[in-house]
């Protein structure tokens, strides 16, 4: 059979070598040979977004059926990280509650069930300082009274599942915690408007889900109705104060940006994990705002990755993480039972919230995570905050005189630029040349900027300063990026930063050629070069290795890296599509042509897609892109075609094509 169908293609000009000459996406009308064989043979549609949704349910049954009928293994307790420190059980309280909700949900080996979760609440109970550490007690806890909500005595699914003697010694540690780590100061919010960050954003959100939780729980039950933390106050009271400041925490989010900890892979998917239970089991209103908050992080999320795959400027991006993303924890098992993205993940605690939630994304959000030809060729940016007082960093919950971390959202101070293609992703936080101490560490700590490629092995070129214990540095780099072309020069007020250098994935990458003083890499869709600035620059082949705070050990997947010999020298790297060139060798054409001068201290560029950008590296005037100076403070607090947002506003529009959703976080 004959016939004829019209798609419509992004379509570019340019002037290469003085010629206006148009290459790319064009609409046309293509005249198609159909062969229909049998259904045998047949190739399935691509699903709808409602059906990717309709499938959640089987995904998340399929992982916990992957693990019936298997015994309870126990990961290993660890020694405290540091002195005066509870012992680090993150990991064995993880498998825990994770083999304890698949019993539940399976309906299979109850009493064993019960027996790990008093288990794992003796082992707190009889090592207090466990319960008030940071890195143990809040990470697996709201699991914990998810599933006494969801199979306890009280609850709303199977109620009875978990006993009534489970439960009790469950309240108990719950108690302890909240006793001594909540205080209604904590959820002041008319002066802070909820910017007041204890340890860390996602440390934050852990502790005030779980005081929220164990207080709604509580509060009425004769055991701990009269019972008062150690400000003074009823739960009833907690309770009252923690709905509020989370309404109000919700709506902060909208009007101001979602992540300080920006586009921090498993940090951001810590952030979130406890917004299920508001939205589960909250009142309507706090639900409501939970499911816009969701709604609007997973749109964050979906417009700057490809297939699961994530770009785009950030911080804390530590150790290893830089230079590979971990397919098996973070957002990875959210892509999969959301928008079957990847691959079916093992069943890990972190994720157990999300997979017993009755928490959607809407179709518009699949839509945009899954089409990524068709998203198209388009620019993002957003206003993120980060400037601020640093606060205390003790390990300990339980100190009402510790000093936050005290953001100051009115200044601006980022503005996160990608640059999104089919074939790529090149994105910055753009920000001033500023002094360490402007930033609170959550910020400026082990910021991440680069290009990531579409193909096999996620490959990726990333330009920043080797933190010299190749784990942590602060304030490494400052940049300027318009499109798909970035400079960038390595900080003198940062800490922590070794050499300035642009590594670069072996694998997914073909091996990097050096021709005129210019790096050129191919990717499976785009082709990619760097040049440095000033002086010359060596090419090694080198892997990294590093220890976490943990104190496991990790090596970088092998790479490439170009080092200047100058390490404060301004680096380019520029990226375009393949299919806006005839080939590799105009695209070298056009990179060549592009040439940088350096006057006083003012480097210029004008860039392959056009733009003429300037960048100071004294570091004492703004960048400029086509004349115009860098605005850190936008009117906008998110702008891309699919989500969009005014500063302060308080009301996100999510759309694509004909999906559309509004996220009025003002309304009551």
């Amino acid at each position: 059979m004959l016939y004829k169908t019209t798609r419509s293609f992004d379509t570019k000009t340019k002037w290469i070598k003085g010629q206006l000459v148009m290459r790319g996406r064009v609409r046309v009308t293509l005249i198609v040979f159909a062969f229909f064989y049998s259904a045998a043979t047949s190739v399935a549609a691509t699903p709808t977004p409602e059906e990717v949704l309709a499938g959640f349910e089987d995904r998340v049954d399929a992982v916990f059926r992957a693990e019936a009928g298997k015994p309870l293994e126990r990961a290993r307790k660890q020694p405290p990280l540091s002195k005066g420190r509870g012992a680090y059980i993150r990991a064995y309280s993880y498998s825990i509650v994770a083999f304890a909700a698949r019993c539940l949900y399976l309906d299979e080996r109850l009493d064993e069930a019960n027996a790990a979760l008093v288990e794992n609440a003796h082992f707190y109970l009889d090592n207090p300082l466990t319960i008030t550490d940071r890195d143990s007690f809040h990470w697996h806890a709201e699991i914990v009274l998810r599933l006494l909500e969801m199979y306890g005595p009280r609850a709303n699914v199977r109620p009875g599942r978990i006993t009534s003697e489970t439960e009790a010694i469950l309240l108990e540690y719950m108690w302890i915690y909240t006793k001594k780590c909540s205080w209604l100061g904590k959820a002041e919010f008319e002066d802070s408007k909820t910017w007041h960050i204890y340890s860390s954003e996602n440390h934050h959100s852990m502790d005030f889900t779980c005081h929220w939780h164990f207080s709604k729980y509580a509060k009425d039950l004769p055991e701990y109705r009269d019972k008062r933390c150690d400000d003074d106050a009823l739960l009833s009271e907690h309770y009252r104060v923690w709905n509020e400041y989370f309404v109000k925490y919700c709506r902060e989010r909208a009007r101001r940006g979602i992540c300080v900890e920006m586009r921090s892979d498993g940090y951001n998917s810590t952030l979130i994990k406890g917004f299920y239970n508001f939205y589960d089991f909250g009142d309507p209103e706090v639900s409501r705002h939970a499911g816009m908050l969701l709604d609007l992080y997973f749109a964050y999320w979906s417009e700057e990755q490809i297939m699961g795959h994530m770009g785009g400027g950030g911080s804390r991006i530590k150790g290893n993480n830089a230079f590979t993303q971990n397919r098996k924890h973070g957002n990875a098992p959210l892509a999969w039972f959301y928008f079957d993205i990847g691959q079916p993940p093992e069943l890990y605690g972190h994720d157990v919230g999300a997979m017993l939630s009755r928490y959607r994304p809407p179709a518009v959000v699949v839509d945009i995570a899954r089409d990524t030809e068709g998203r198209g060729t388009y620019e993002i940016r957003q206003r993120v905050p980060g400037l601020g007082e640093q606060g205390d960093t003790t390990p300990h919950m339980d100190r009402p005189d510790q000093f936050p971390n005290k953001l100051n959202t009115d200044s601006g101070g980022i503005l996160r630029y990608s640059y999104c293609d089919p074939a790529f992703i090149l994105g910055t936080p753009m920000t001033e040349a500023r002094p360490l101490s402007d930033w609170v560490k959550i910020s400026s700590q082990s910021r991440w900027q680069g290009v990531i490629f579409r193909g096999e092995h996620d490959p990726r070129i990333v330009p920043v300063p080797r933190a010299s214990d190749n784990l942590v540095a602060f304030n490494q780099f400052w940049s300027v990026q318009s499109k798909g072309s970035l400079i960038t020069q390595k900080l003198k007020t940062n800490k922590g930063a070794a050499e300035m250098m642009v590594w670069m994935s072996a694998q997914g990458l073909s091996k990097p050629v050096r021709e005129d003083g210019i790096v050129f890499v191919e990717a499976q869709a785009a082709y990619a070069a760097i040049r440095v600035g000033r002086g010359d620059f060596q090419i090694v082949q080198q892997v990294l290795e590093g220890t976490k705070e943990e104190g496991s050990k990790y090596r970088s997947p092998p790479g490439y890296i170009v080092l200047p010999d100058d390490e404060y020298a301004p680096v380019v790297l520029e990226v375009m599509a393949k299919d806006e060139l005839k080939d590799f060798a105009e695209f070298k054409s056009v990179v060549s042509d592009c040439q940088p001068s350096l006057q006083d201290t003012t480097f210029r560029y004008e860039t392959i897609y056009g733009d003429v950008l300037t960048f100071d590296t004294s570091y004492q005037q703004t960048p400029t892109i086509n004349g115009r100076p860098v605005d850190y403070a936008p009117e906008k607090v998110f702008d891309s075609p699919f989500l969009n947002a005014d500063y302060q506003d308080g009301v996100v529009t999510i759309r694509k094509g004909d999906r559309k959703k509004v996220l009025n976080f003002e309304s009551r």
